[in-house]
């Protein structure tokens, strides 16, 4: 519940991404690159899923779901909302490397505010 509000306070001067376990045992990730903060589209429907399955609305088609949720993620545009990455990118490469990601190719990521 807090996470989203505090995840950039107190941020570990050695650290690019700061965790917080689901009690699924999925994980969600505020990651600092080149000093913005930023979520992916994955952790975006994770936390989503979360959500709803704690006000007692499971998902029942996640597949449905999630590209419910990229396909609303897809309006909001880079530069304001978001930053572009090319593939392979060297943040890509962190985030599929800390699983934060699924795939190195071309996407964006979110501002965290």
């Amino acid at each position: 519940k807090y996470f989203f509000g505090t995840a950039t306070e107190k941020w570990p001067q050695d650290k690019a991404i700061k965790r917080f376990k689901l009690p699924t045992g999925e994980v969600i990730s505020c990651i600092l690159w080149n000093n913005l903060f930023f979520i992916t589209g994955t952790d975006i429907v994770r936390s989503l899923t979360f959500r709803f399955h704690a006000f007692g609305r499971p998902v029942t088609n996640p597949k449905k779901f999630e590209e419910g949720i990229f396909s609303d993620l897809r309006n909001l545009k880079p530069g304001t909302d978001a930053r572009l990455e090319e593939p392979k990118s060297e943040l890509l490469d962190m985030l599929y490397k800390n699983n934060c990601i699924r795939t190195q190719k071309k996407q964006k990521v979110f501002f965290w505010y």
